[in-house]
């Protein structure tokens, strides 16, 4: 995403597209998997309200992140993007006046539609990992898990 993506992305008084694009740079900038882990880390604490359980807009995007970090970056990093997508799947809402997100592909979506049609799009990416035995093979429950969660729908059907 562009430097000023996130700023174009509408969300609730709460949502910080100033934390999520630094969390953006400094994924980029990550020396090591601690450093990686802790930008991911911030770029879903800057598209979640944990207390209250909700999403914004950014979230959708950020999904992508998370994704690509899943695939490409193991350790902490995967653990901490596939725990991240745990954590919201089902549990999490849209914030109230904030449930669909702009797509710019394909136009305004249901906001748990876009980050469902994300994961789906990475179900091979996810495959991929909950197969690699690498590095103890930590991160295959919970890759398997996003999977079985896949298959049986978000629990809070608001797309």
């Amino acid at each position: 995403m562009d430097p000023m993506g996130w700023d174009r992305i509408p969300g609730p008084a709460w949502y910080r597209p100033e934390a999520a694009q630094a969390a953006m740079e400094a994924l980029a900038q990550s020396a090591d998997s601690r450093q990686a882990a802790r930008a991911l880390a911030d770029l879903r604490y800057a598209v979640t309200n944990d207390h209250a359980g909700t999403l914004c807009p950014a979230a959708v995007p950020a999904t992508s992140v998370l994704l690509e970090a899943i695939g490409e970056r193991p350790g902490r990093p995967r653990q901490e993007a596939l725990n991240a997508l745990l954590d919201w799947w089902g549990c999490f809402h849209p914030e109230p006046g904030f449930e669909t997100y702009e797509d710019p592909l394909a136009g305004a979506v249901g906001l748990v539609g876009g980050i469902v049609g994300r994961v789906r799009g990475a179900t091979d990416i996810l495959r991929r990992v909950a197969d690699d035995p690498s590095g103890g093979g930590g991160h295959r429950p919970g890759a398997k898990l996003l999977l079985a969660r896949l298959d049986k729908g978000w629990s809070e059907a608001v797309s």
